[in-house]
């Protein structure tokens, strides 16, 4: 896992080709004002998602993680907590998802607090469960890209 600040995502352009690629389309477009939904990068293997949502309770957010897609996350606006722990052969609450490159699990997670004009990298071994409202439920304004490492 990577949390850093937006203006610090060149120093992790060398990771993988493709994690460069999402951080540079990160730092390159404004998100604004930019519509919600999906945007093809590079076919399956680099994509994004800008989405809205409403923070809720941590009882409400299931932790989660992921096989084929590594997650960078960039809060454009808003806060939230995301909790995260290692994954390290957890049971998870049901299978894998194949489809949808997700497993879910019910256990405890550290949070840190995600504020505006940081990002986070959430690799396939990281569980991450975010949308944890900070004090109350807020909006959020969050661009996740994919990238198929």
């Amino acid at each position: 896992m990577i949390v850093d600040k937006i203006e610090n995502a060149h120093i992790y352009f060398s990771i993988n080709s493709l994690l460069g690629k999402g951080l540079r389309y990160m730092l390159a477009e404004n998100f604004d004002e930019a519509q919600l939904g999906k945007t093809i990068l590079e076919g399956e293997s680099l994509f994004a998602m800008v989405n809205e949502y409403d923070t809720k309770p941590a009882e409400q957010c299931k932790p989660e993680a992921h096989r084929r897609y590594t997650d960078i996350q960039f809060m454009v606006s808003g806060e939230e907590k995301i909790g995260f722990t290692p994954y390290n052969g957890q049971t998870p609450m049901e299978e894998f998802n194949t489809e949808n490159d997700i497993m879910f699990f019910n256990l405890e997670t550290d949070q840190f607090t995600f504020k505006t004009g940081y990002f986070a990298v959430f690799f396939p071994h990281d569980i991450h469960q975010p949308g944890i409202m900070v004090d109350a439920p807020s909006k959020v304004r969050k661009v996740v890209v994919k990238v198929e490492l």
